[in-house]
């Protein structure tokens, strides 16, 4: 199994690239260091506040968007694109009938026009888009659903903040606590995507702590 040489973390088969400390995975770890999962050797505070700015800059590059949100987004820009189009093959076509009067000749009209007609045509395909994407908004919500029951039976807030000193920063709490987190559900969740997994670990730690 693939580790990474800078948070220690094991990452399942066919990863090649740890997320939070942007580093290359490596097929085992030096010697010297323990994988000992009950005992862990935590790393310098220094190691930690760097990995841990690691881990922000990378949670800011791969911000979950949800299915819902592309559902959404994409049939808001089929309906700019249906209307838009529609009005402008309407209003070009009495251009073309001599009802409106517009100061161009008849090629630049039939251009317009067709321009119109591509607008339709993109509309139609976001449409399509927007009715496939009800299937990812199901599969989606039905995979948090799964996972939100499983860290309910699995994972237990004191039991994951019992090794921290009471005067860790908060940043640092929310560092530890979230990648403890993150290891267990992308082990018992493999298909989870990092995006998805940062938000629904943000979720854990905001609802818990």
């Amino acid at each position: 199994m693939p580790w990474c040489p800078i948070c220690k973390n094991e990452y399942i088969e066919g990863k090649t690239h740890c997320p939070d400390c942007d580093a290359d995975l490596v097929d085992e770890l030096p010697a010297e260091e323990s994988t000992d999962r009950e005992s862990p050797v935590l790393p310098s505070e220094e190691e930690l506040a760097e990995a841990a700015a690691r881990a922000a800059a990378a949670s800011h590059m791969n911000t979950h968007v949800s299915a819902r949100d592309r559902h959404s987004e994409t049939r808001s820009s089929a309906w700019t694109f249906l209307i838009v189009g529609g009005v402008g093959v309407c209003f070009i076509t009495l251009a073309l009938l001599g009802v409106v009067q517009l100061p161009l000749n008849t090629f630049s009209l039939a251009v317009m026009e067709g321009m119109f007609f591509l607008f339709l045509l993109i509309a139609v395909i976001s449409f399509r888009n927007a009715m496939a994407m009800l299937d990812d908004i199901s599969k989606e919500e039905d995979l948090e659903s799964r996972v939100r029951k499983w860290a309910a039976e699995n994972l237990n807030a004191e039991e994951l903040a019992s090794g921290l000193e009471e005067n860790t920063p908060d940043e640092m709490r929310f560092f530890l606590i979230s990648e403890a987190v993150r290891e267990r559900l992308m082990s018992a969740f493999p298909e989870v995507d990092d995006a998805f997994a940062e938000k629904l670990v943000e979720d854990f730690y905001n609802e818990h702590y």
